[in-house]
């Protein structure tokens, strides 16, 4: 879409030094000639003014230039409170005056896409290209810019910017040829093609016939966002508090939905209907069609597919009385620009919450920007950073000490920055580390100690099948005696360092003492001895063992299995054991296994691995089938009928019996 020029009314500004929507109020509504005088600064001046700031109607209280003290306020001059009046008529210094409306707070210093500024060629200019902001931007410095459509640049002479008022804009309700109030400066042009190279006309087909401009914002008040505007707060001048995320760069997909933002026609949506290039009066531009109302001064405002920026306003038309719009390329106009990008909006980073407090180096975690750089600031102490995965997840220690910890956490990526975060955490001592017995463990005959790491200086103290106490020696370990014989068992740890735990934090250690560390576990018998047959004999199939025996506790009960199944127990007597292996074992590796169990612990096992040769006996030799003698006779044919067919029947029969009886023989 073309630029269009309108005359630009400046409201309370002189050339583009601008110092805001600062102007006079007019006159007083009312002003006494009491004979005393009302306080203006210091210690007085703050009571005074907290005193009336609590009157219902009173909005502000404050000193002016000529010494007088003003109380705004939305009540007409008689419906002021009393304490108002008074302080009014008794000091003759002290002004009133009546607001329309309460102060509603709003920020004119926050740039969106879609907001409207207006191009100059120079300070003194009294016309002004009237076009919107595409994207907030980065320069390849990380500097603050915004984007915006070429052509709106008039071919490179709009040099310098400004803001103009929302509420002055057609899609913040002016009516359209109204004057435009500009605001404050928004900063200096830094690149601009409109078509091809040089703002050449561009050819069909290629990827550099753009509509792209880049504005360096040199006024240091305002803030570049990264969201795109409504329209629906341009009432209250501030267009940042009702907006969409961009959160990603991308190519506009055929079928989808785009949104665009803009001065004139706000924020309208409608469906891609192709891509390609189009010539916006005689210059070629790379982009895509959308069926949305757009119109005149909405030139280089935003569009958006979801969170995703993938354009800005360069023209349009009708179709059939249809708003239809082209959209510019935004990857191929940024490609062009010497590196700036888009600033994208990184949602803030979260801490995963857990109801109990995290012990001493346990990993504090939570979610944030797949990719992004996690800024954590602690309350005391110096900052650092922290990876988010691909996942958007990170994670971090919480500290070696107990106490309370407050933290402020940042995502970051590139030039961009989510929004802060805060969160607190309570630590307390984490519970000792057991290195015998460990978790699960079959110790065998006997358990004469309790060894674990912990804290140095902090008591341990052991809870279940074995009770004590232990201090932490300086290398971090401790031990406690223990005598436990054959069973199954349970033991929690837990240390504390009472010296050193905040008195707030006493309810924590109590939850953490409370779980603390377990280990179950079992002390066995070894294994049982197996004498016969020996691990590594060699047996012929049919002469191999019939029974396993060997020697074991007195009292324990053996288990025994041949090739993982079981081939029944055995009570060890006099230290030894056996038991009969039913029938031969067949030719291969033959595994047998034992294992003793006493007061229902079964201990570690014993195998014992042979082998079983197959034998082959020659042919001919009893008990071997033999090949038998051809006795058949030569095959002749048939003569005869059904007869003659019955007959060779009951031969074939007959001798089929007698084959098979005498392979019987």
């Amino acid at each position: 879409m073309s630029t269009w020029k309108k005359r630009a009314a400046y409201v309370a500004v002189c050339s583009l030094a601008l110092t805001g929507l600062s102007g006079t109020f007019g006159t007083a509504a009312f002003a006494t000639e009491g004979d005393d005088v009302a306080p203006t600064s210091g210690a007085q001046f703050d009571t005074l003014a907290q005193s009336l700031l609590t009157e219902d109607a009173v909005q502000a209280v404050a000193t002016d230039a000529d010494g007088n003290v003003v109380i705004y306020t939305t009540e007409p001059t008689a419906d002021i409170g009393a304490g108002a009046r008074s302080v009014a008529e008794d000091n003759s210094n002290v002004l009133v005056e009546v607001m329309d409306a309460p102060i509603s707070a709003y920020s004119t210093n926050d740039v969106v896409g879609g907001a409207g500024y207006a191009g100059l060629t120079d300070p003194n200019a009294t016309s002004a290209s009237l076009c919107s902001i595409g994207f907030s931007a980065w320069s390849p410095a990380g500097a603050p810019a915004v984007i915006s459509a070429g052509h709106c640049t008039e071919d490179g002479t709009a040099v310098i910017s400004a803001l103009t008022l929302p509420s002055g804009d057609t899609a913040g309700g002016a009516p359209e040829g109204s004057p435009v109030t500009l605001t404050q400066p928004l900063g200096e042009l830094a690149f601009s093609q409109y078509g091809g190279p040089g703002n050449t006309a561009g050819e069909e087909g290629k990827a550099d016939s753009v509509d792209i401009s880049v504005i360096d914002v040199t006024n240091p008040a305002l803030n570049t966002l990264p969201q795109v505007t409504d329209w629906t707060t341009s009432a209250s001048e501030d267009l940042s508090t009702s907006t969409r995320p961009v959160r990603s760069v991308g190519a506009a997909e055929v079928g989808a939905q785009v949104s665009k933002s803009g001065r004139t026609t706000g924020f309208t949506s409608g469906p891609v209907e192709s891509v390609g290039w189009a010539n916006v009066e005689g210059r070629q531009v790379s982009g895509f069609l959308s069926i949305l109302t757009s119109s005149q001064g909405d030139s280089g405002g935003s569009i958006i597919q979801g969170d995703r920026a993938v354009g800005v306003v360069s023209g349009g038309t009708t179709v059939e009385g249809q708003s239809v719009m082209w959209g510019a390329n935004i990857q191929n106009g940024l490609a062009l620009t010497g590196g700036y990008t888009v600033a994208l909006f990184l949602d803030a980073p979260a801490v995963t919450e857990q109801s109990a407090p995290y012990f001493t180096d346990a990993p504090v975690s939570g979610t944030g920007p797949a990719g992004a750089t996690l800024t954590v600031t602690p309350e005391n102490g110096t900052p650092f950073d922290v990876a988010i995965d691909a996942n958007g997840a990170w994670s971090f220690p919480a500290p070696g000490t107990e106490g309370n910890y407050s933290y402020s956490i940042v995502a970051k990526k590139g030039f961009d920055t989510s929004a802060s975060a805060t969160f607190d955490i309570a630590v307390v001592l984490a519970p000792p580390v057991f290195t015998a017995p460990l978790d699960g463990q079959l110790i065998e005959t006997s358990l004469k100690a309790v060894t674990g790491t912990g804290k140095a200086g902090a008591t341990v103290t052991l809870t279940g099948d074995v009770t004590g106490t232990a201090t932490v020696d300086g290398a971090g370990n401790w031990s406690v005696p223990a005598d436990l014989s054959y069973g199954a068992y349970s033991i929690t740890a837990t240390q504390e360092t009472p010296d050193v735990i905040p008195t707030q934090n006493r309810e924590f250690q109590a939850l953490a003492a409370s779980g603390g560390a377990t280990v179950a576990f079992q002390v066995g018998p070894v294994a049982p001895v197996i004498s016969s047959p020996a691990n590594g004999v060699a047996y012929v199939e049919g002469s191999g063992p019939t029974q396993v025996s060997g020697t074991g506790i007195n009292g324990a009960v053996v288990s025994v299995s041949v090739n993982g199944v079981s081939a029944g127990t055995a009570t060890v007597a006099n230290g030894a054991w056996v038991l009969s292996l039913v029938g031969q074992l067949a030719a291969g590796s033959v595994t047998i296994t034992a294992t003793q169990a006493i007061n229902g612990i079964t201990g570690t096992a014993a195998t014992s691995t042979i082998t079983i040769t197959a034998v082959t006996a020659p042919a001919g030799t009893p008990g071997t089938p033999a090949a038998l003698a051809n006795t058949g006779a030569p095959v002749m044919p048939l003569l005869g009928g059904g007869l003659a067919l019955l007959l060779a029947a009951g031969g074939m029969m007959l001798i089929a019996r007698r084959i098979g009886a005498t392979r019987t023989n």
